[in-house]
């Protein structure tokens, strides 16, 4: 890590644990929009990033060596990981370039990779986590080295008035206390506050556990988190820590546990403009920022969302004015010179939309831009063509499902013809879709499940990727409050891990609408699609068994591949595509000669093979893009 030394004090160190896998090559707006507020009331405050350093700490020598080695508990040598280490290792400069930069992101061919290597030390947090910490336990030792290798407690001097940890996802919460830990053990003193979406879910008895048993974190903060933290960090100033007065807040205090009811939050019209550390920025090879255009949902009836539950002691949707927000926008170009945003919405409202975009045309503001979006029959193609011209590079759509009555029976607005018409307009004016599918809501049928699966197939031309999250029922949400409306029924059996992440919101149940062999094989079928349509597949111009057969001249790529010899077979994994094949040694001993990338024919195979099993060989090769021209340099291998 580079030197940390601050030039002056801070007067809140606002940090972001890790992990957040999907994050990594960009930064999380929390800090920077608090940061801005706190400012603006005269607190200053300092980021750290720890997420995007935790990326980072993965691909240092010992790390990586680690996973290469199988060494990582749950990671075998022959797995995806530990090749994505060995690979990581050899062409570090394909992810960290040589000006420092990150290429993590999704713009990256190989961003996903950092998610793979991230995946060993993810915890779904249950109730495991809000007793005492195991330090010596994996993975919590492997965060407190972490902090240890990143110098965390340098950040916080005795001038610090408190830390300030944003636990948005459920796998930070263990990392969030394992940081207030080592903070504590290093500076006895410091005030550790904890908020976000995390804690906000949180029920209050779990909450009260996680206060009894984690002594480290001096208050959390619940829902809205600018005037709470404000108001902490001017009692801190002043000598006057009283957490137990502020709304919002929780604290343990004289051995009790009190949860004051949230105030209302800030008019997002009035917040100051984020303040994004720009050193931060500048090691990301493609940076972009978040900006809030709402908190809550203009639609907000989806009974399995939780995010609806976030904003208590507010209206349940506060949304920006469009001119207001490109004010925004306009600003923050000029402040950090950034062209490519985030919107952050739990979904963009089609009339904001058609007015934010006029008002960019307008103005001749030229951005990059994404958003969270619904299937709303507003959402027609002249609107979204107006924001493909206004700068929209995609939408991310929570589809779901094209089951009309499981569509209807979680109250979506849309349905599978309604579905069907928005994806085809947004094929038809060239707006790129990155569809989210949940195969499993409940109640949905194995021959629902598999009927839609064959619409999205039918329709993969309008869709440029796909997320699929297996149905998790939270007991946040409706469906966990009121779970014989869905027709679950309410059973202490642990699921398969959901897309909330986070166990202690779970609400155990079984869902008749299909036998477990039937789910796992639905869940099974959708991730194959969505497979199909997220490989980035290597331009391999004609090559095909034709004109392999005819002698064409033909090389390994390499550089593309992480090759593992384990003395009986040859595991190799393209990590461009993510295909994965395995070579008995019956071949791997004959493609050992080009295994540096040497060139050769199937003529040459054959010679040592016979004609029939070098062909076999050269198929699966083929199948598995394992196989390029050899006329193709180095260089063009994208």
């Amino acid at each position: 890590m580079a030197d940390i030394a601050c030039t002056q004090p801070p007067g809140v160190l606002l940090l972001f644990p890790p992990l957040v896998e999907s994050n990594f090559g960009s930064l999380y707006p929390a800090p920077a929009v608090l940061a801005g507020y706190l400012s603006a009331s005269g607190i200053p405050s300092r980021q750290v990033d720890l997420n995007e350093a935790f990326a980072e700490y993965l691909l240092s020598p010992d790390m990586a060596g680690a996973l290469s080695k199988g060494q990582i508990p749950g990671v075998d040598v022959d797995s995806l990981c530990a090749a994505a280490a060995r690979w990581s290792t050899r062409n570090r400069e394909r992810l960290i370039d040589s000006e420092g930069r990150h290429h993590f992101g999704t713009e990256s061919d190989y961003g996903y990779l950092l998610e793979v290597l991230a995946k060993p030390f993810s915890v779904d947090p249950g109730a495991e986590v809000l007793g005492p910490l195991r330090v010596g336990s994996h993975p919590s030792c492997t965060y407190l080295d972490f902090y240890e290798w990143a110098r965390v407690a340098d950040h916080a001097d005795d001038d610090t008035l408190l830390v300030g940890i944003s636990v948005p996802m459920g796998p930070q919460l263990l990392p969030a206390l394992v940081l207030a830990a080592h903070l504590k053990s290093a500076r006895p003193g410091l005030r550790c506050v904890l908020g976000g979406p995390a804690l906000s879910l949180m029920a209050l008895d779990d909450l009260e556990t996680l206060l009894r048993s984690h002594r480290a974190v001096d208050c959390v903060v619940r829902f809205d988190g600018e005037a709470p933290l404000l108001s902490l960090a001017e009692q801190a100033r002043d000598g006057a820590w009283r957490p137990d007065s502020l709304p919002g807040v929780s604290c343990l205090r004289e051995d009790v546990v009190r949860h004051n009811p949230p105030g209302p939050g800030p008019n997002l019209n009035q917040l100051p403009l984020p303040e994004y550390p720009k050193e931060a920025l500048a090691r990301l090879a493609h940076p972009t920022l978040s900006i809030t255009q709402a908190r809550g949902c203009y639609w907000g009836k989806c009974d399995y969302c939780d995010f609806i539950e976030l904003y208590d002691g507010s209206p349940p949707f506060r949304g920006r004015h469009p001119g207001n927000f490109v004010d925004e926008v306009e600003r923050l170009t000029q402040e950090f010179g950034v062209r490519r945003f985030s919107f952050v919405t739990e979904s963009i409202p089609p009339a904001f939309a058609r007015r934010m975009s006029l008002l960019l045309l307008e103005r001749g503001i030229r951005i990059s831009w994404n958003s969270f979006a619904m299937v709303d029959r507003r959402f027609d193609r002249e609107l979204l063509s107006l924001m493909v011209e206004a700068g929209c590079e995609y939408l991310v759509i929570g589809m779901e499902t094209m089951v009309t009555r499981v569509l209807r029976l979680v109250h979506k607005s849309a349905d599978r013809e309604e579905n069907i018409r928005f994806l085809r307009d947004a094929r038809d004016v060239g707006m790129s879709l990155r569809v989210n599918l949940i195969p499993d809501l409940p109640s949905t049928t194995y021959e629902e499940a598999m009927s839609a699966l064959a619409d999205m197939e039918e329709l993969t031309d309008c869709v440029d990727g796909i997320s699929v999250f297996p149905f998790e029922a939270t007991r946040s949400s409706n469906v966990g409050r009121y779970p014989d409306r869905f027709g679950l029924i309410p059973a202490p059996v642990t699921q398969s891990p959901g897309q909330s992440q986070y166990a202690l919101n779970h609400f155990d149940n079984v869902d008749p609408g299909m036998t477990p062999e039937q789910r796992s094989e639905v869940h099974r079928r959708y991730r194959d699609y969505a497979n199909r349509v997220n490989a980035h597949r290597a331009p391999l111009g004609s090559l095909d068994a034709d004109s392999v057969r005819d002698q064409r001249r033909v090389r390994i790529p390499v550089e593309k591949l992480d090759i593992l010899d384990t003395g009986e077979k040859l595991v190799c994994t393209h990590v461009g595509t993510r295909e994965r094949i395995t070579i008995p040694t019956a071949f791997s001993g004959v493609l050992g000669p080009y295994l540096s990338g040497a060139d050769f024919t199937l003529a040459d195979l054959a010679s040592r093979l016979g004609t029939a099993r070098a062909d076999v060989l050269v198929r699966n090769l083929l199948s598995a893009q394992m196989l390029t021209p050899a006329a193709i340099e180095d260089g063009s291998h994208g």
